[in-house]
């Protein structure tokens, strides 16, 4: 049961990733093949950098795991500190490369006017709010690997689940093409606000002193 509910979390989010993309590929179906190979695009370049978070919060997540087991709240905190500033440096980083490179790094996957051009806006929108990638990925992982399954559930569901899936129905509706581009930015913003009360809870309860 503890092995189950530890990585519940991560059942969420791995399946909500899973029907978040087959949702996008409906949506932008709509618009046409070059949609649809540039949304897969932005996706997975997208999805590289959040990749390295995740990585970077693998590491984070078994020190931290460590020195609250060990009382240490004082490096428990300061782990996590760390672990945000140095992911959200490289998002920063990356946002701003592939800013600068949008159309270069999409073609080198598609050679097509259109679809570099849908696919950039994507990019543009992604690298908008990709420095905020980092910290509601931390925060995330502090309620996981410190045994706050439930919290950890919630907030692992937002991203993918809580907060995109009711915007990929509602806002190609509502803006078009436009709608399908923002849909995932807006639910990673969305998830860094929901983030902020619950790192606050968090360190208040488990982390003074």
């Amino acid at each position: 049961w503890l092995i189950l509910s530890t990585g519940f979390p991560t059942i969420c989010r791995q399946g909500l990733a899973s029907l978040a993309t087959a949702l996008l590929n409906r949506q932008a179906a709509a618009y046409g093949d070059a949609a649809v190979a540039a949304m897969t695009i932005a996706t997975k370049i997208y999805l590289l950098v959040r990749n390295i978070i995740l990585g970077i919060g693998q590491g984070f997540q078994p020190v931290a795991g460590y020195n609250y087991g060990a009382g240490s709240r004082s490096r428990t905190r300061e782990a996590f500190r760390f672990a945000c500033l140095l992911g959200t440096a490289v998002c920063i980083v990356c946002a701003a490369v592939l800013a600068l490179g949008a159309d270069t790094v999409i073609s080198w996957f598609r050679r097509d006017d259109t679809v570099i051009t849908i696919g950039r806006r994507a990019l543009l929108y992604a690298c908008l709010v990709m420095p905020l990638m980092a910290y509601s990925t931390f925060v995330n992982q502090l309620y996981q690997c410190l045994g706050y399954n439930l919290s950890a559930t919630v907030l692992a569901c937002c991203r993918q689940g809580i907060f995109y899936l009711p915007l990929i129905l509602l806002l190609p509706g509502l803006l078009g093409l436009t709608g399908v581009e923002m849909t995932q930015p807006a639910a990673d913003a969305l998830t860094f606000f929901l983030s902020i009360p619950f790192q606050i809870a968090f360190y208040r309860r488990h982390l003074q002193g």
